[in-house]
């Protein structure tokens, strides 16, 4: 052989030594040939293929949605009937639903008509009325007699009492009584209430005397004849601590008098 026939020291060729051992020659920094591809991964059939599987691919997704959508429908329905069930069974089962619901005995449709003839009954007994009659029937009692208001009470006389002097504490008064009756008066008495607390100190032409607030004058001698239309005329002298109203009210033998 020719490597044989080579000295040791010979030096041999890389293109010689890849001829005798029939390797490759292969660059290290170069990147590894590529693998050419194959027919059948190529051209319009391939890419027809690829189309064909994603529409596989999305009709079994759509057929996956379609059936989770049908199962959730379902259970759904499901729910709501069972719902639905267990309120009419409650309801049901309510003490007012079933008193509600209990059903009224009905009469038969038809009934059947007796042959035998019914007997008739006896009439009543008449039973006697008696109606009592009472002395203080309404109808002919007689209405209560009528209240008649007493008759209004004239005036047999007028008192003029006239203030005709007045100072801080004191006053002096003129009194002047006049018979407006048909009787004449003999004697009279007259009496009036004090309605400031005044008290008399002296009068005049009539005895004067006081009790609390009510002032009474008895007729002297001389004026105790009082006829019919005749005007009879006394004073006094006062005092007072409050005021001097002059009196309204006055009475004359026990018969009232107006104030004049």
């Amino acid at each position: 052989m020719a490597r044989a026939d080579r000295r040791q020291d010979d030096e041999i060729s890389v293109a010689e030594l890849l001829r005798e051992t029939g390797a490759t020659p292969r660059s290290l920094g170069g990147l590894p040939e590529s693998t050419p591809a194959r027919e059948e991964d190529t051209g319009d059939g391939y890419r027809e293929r690829l189309e064909q599987r994603a529409r596989e691919a999305a009709a079994d997704q759509q057929r996956a949605g379609r059936r989770i959508r049908w199962v959730s429908a379902i259970g759904g329905a499901v729910v709501v009937l069972g719902s639905l069930v267990v309120i009419g069974v409650t309801s049901e089962s309510s003490p007012g639903r079933q008193a509600a619901l209990a059903p009224d005995s009905l009469a038969p449709a038809t009934t059947p008509r007796s042959t035998t003839p019914t007997p008739a009954k006896p009439s009543p007994t008449p039973i006697p009325t008696v109606l009592r009659q009472t002395a203080t029937a309404t109808s002919t009692s007689a209405p209560p007699p009528r209240t008649q208001a007493p008759p209004v009470e004239t005036a047999t006389c007028v008192v003029r009492f006239s203030v005709t002097d007045q100072w801080n504490d004191g006053f002096t008064a003129g009194v002047a009584i006049t018979n407006r009756g048909g009787e004449t008066l003999s004697p009279w008495t007259l009496s009036w209430t004090f309605t400031a607390g005044q008290r008399v100190t002296h009068g005049w032409d009539g005895k004067y005397g006081q009790s609390d607030s009510r002032v009474t004058v008895n007729a002297e001698s001389y004026n105790a004849t009082l006829a019919p239309g005749a005007t009879v005329s006394t004073g006094l002298n006062g005092a007072f601590d409050h005021g001097n109203p002059a009196p309204t009210a006055f009475t004359l033998n026990g018969a009232r008098c107006d104030a004049g």
